[in-house]
C-alpha cells in the first residue's frame, strides 16, 4: 500500500492505496500482535504488553529521520522507504511468530503441559488456576464490557485530537520547529511510561493504574491549553507523555484478565471499533470548534473534560464472574 501510494498519479489510485494500507494495518499490526501477546503471557502479561507497545513509541522516534528524508528527496521517496521498511521488518517477524502456546503443547508463560490440558482452550494458567474463557457474545452481555467501551471511547476522544497539537501550539505562539520537538519529547516520555507500566502494572490494581494515567493526561492537557513558556511545554511533555504511554499496555492486559484468551482478539476488535468511532469524532470536533471559535484552547479544554469521564468509569469496574462455558462447569438447563 505504501509503495503504491508513492507512485500515485490520480485520485482513484490514492483511494486504492489507502484502502490497501488500512486493510494491512487492520489485519497485520496492533490487534494481531496484542492478541498473540495476550495468548502467550498471563502472570507477566502487562510487562509483555509494555515491551510490545514500546515498539510504536520507538517508531515515533524515527519520524525526524523520515522528515529529513522527505526534505532531502521528496514525499514519494519517504513513502517508498516506509513500504520497504514494512517488508524488511514485518515479513521476517511474521515467519517466526506463533499464535498460541497450546499449539505447541505449552501453557502461557512457557510452562509445559500435557496434551489434554493444552487442548482445553487455555483452561488453566501456568500456576494451575482455572482461567476465564469468555466467548464474544458472553463478554458483550456483561456490564463491564460496555463500561470499558465508554471509558476507552471517552479517552480516545482526546488521543485522536492530538493530530491538532502542532497547529494548536503554533496558534499559541510556539514555532513549528519547537512544536515538532515537543512531539518528539512526548514520544520519549510515552516510551518511558510504557516501560514503567510493564514493571508496575502486574503488581498494582490495573484500575487504579489506568485512572492515574488518565489523570496525568488531563493535567497535561490543561497545561497544554495555557502554554506560554518552555516550562509549560516541559510540563505537558512529562504529564501527557507518561500518562498516555503508561495506559496503553495496562488497558489491554486488563481486558485479557477480565475476559480471558479464548475470544480476546474478537472482543478487542469490537471494542476498538467503538473506540474508532470516538476517534473520528475527536479531531473533527476540534477542527470545527477552531473554525467557529477561532482558537484551539476551548476544544482542547472540552476534550480534557471528556477524559475525566473515563476515570470514574474505570475505578468502578468490577471483574466479571466466570462464564458458564469454562471447562468443568455445566451450562444450566
Amino acid at each position: 500500500g505504501f509503495i503504491m501510494l508513492s507512485r500515485i498519479n490520480s485520485l482513484w489510485q490514492f483511494y486504492l492505496a489507502f484502502t490497501i494500507i488500512t486493510i494491512g494495518l487492520s489485519f497485520g499490526t496492533f490487534l494481531v500482535i496484542t492478541t498473540t501477546v495476550a495468548n502467550w503471557f498471563v502472570s507477566k502479561r502487562t510487562k509483555a504488553m509494555s515491551i510490545m507497545s514500546a515498539g510504536s513509541a520507538i517508531g515515533g522516534l524515527l519520524v525526524p529521520a523520515l522528515v529529513w528524508l522527505i526534505a532531502a528527496t521528496d514525499w514519494r521517496t519517504g513513502l517508498l522507504a516506509v513500504g520497504i521498511g514494512f517488508w524488511v521488518m514485518g515479513i521476517p517477524v511474521s515467519l517466526v511468530m506463533r499464535s498460541r502456546p497450546e499449539d505447541y503443547n505449552l501453557l502461557p508463560d512457557g510452562t509445559p503441559s500435557d496434551t489434554d490440558s493444552a487442548q482445553a482452550d487455555g483452561a488453566r494458567q501456568s500456576d494451575g488456576r482455572v482461567e476465564v474463557a469468555y466467548t464474544t457474545r458472553e463478554a458483550m452481555r456483561t456490564r463491564v464490557f460496555w463500561q470499558l467501551v465508554l471509558a476507552m471511547g471517552a479517552g480516545q476522544l482526546i488521543i485522536s485530537a492530538t493530530v491538532h497539537q502542532i497547529p494548536a501550539l503554533t496558534s499559541f505562539g510556539i514555532s513549528r520547529g519547537v512544536a515538532g520537538m515537543v512531539i518528539l519529547g512526548v514520544s520519549l516520555m510515552s516510551l518511558a511510561g510504557r516501560i514503567a507500566a510493564g514493571w508496575l502494572g502486574d503488581s498494582l490494581d490495573k484500575r487504579h493504574f489506568i485512572a492515574v494515567s488518565f489523570a496525568l493526561q488531563f493535567i497535561g492537557t490543561i497545561i497544554f491549553c495555557y502554554t506560554s513558556s518552555i516550562w509549560h511545554l516541559i510540563g505537558f511533555i512529562v504529564f501527557w507523555g507518561i500518562g498516555f504511554g503508561a495506559s496503553i499496555p495496562v488497558r489491554f492486559a486488563m481486558l485479557a484478565d477480565y475476559f480471558g484468551r479464548r475470544s480476546f482478539g474478537t472482543i478487542m476488535g469490537i471494542m476498538m471499533t467503538f473506540s474508532t468511532v470516538f476517534g473520528v469524532i475527536g479531531p473533527v470536533f476540534v477542527g470545527w470548534m477552531f473554525d467557529v471559535r477561532g482558537n484551539y484552547r476551548e476544544p482542547f479544554l472540552i476534550m480534557a473534560a471528556s477524559i475525566l469521564i473515563s476515570i470514574p468509569l474505570i475505578l468502578t469496574l468490577s471483574k466479571p464472574g466466570a462464564p458458564l462455558n469454562i471447562p468443568g462447569r455445566r451450562r444450566p438447563t
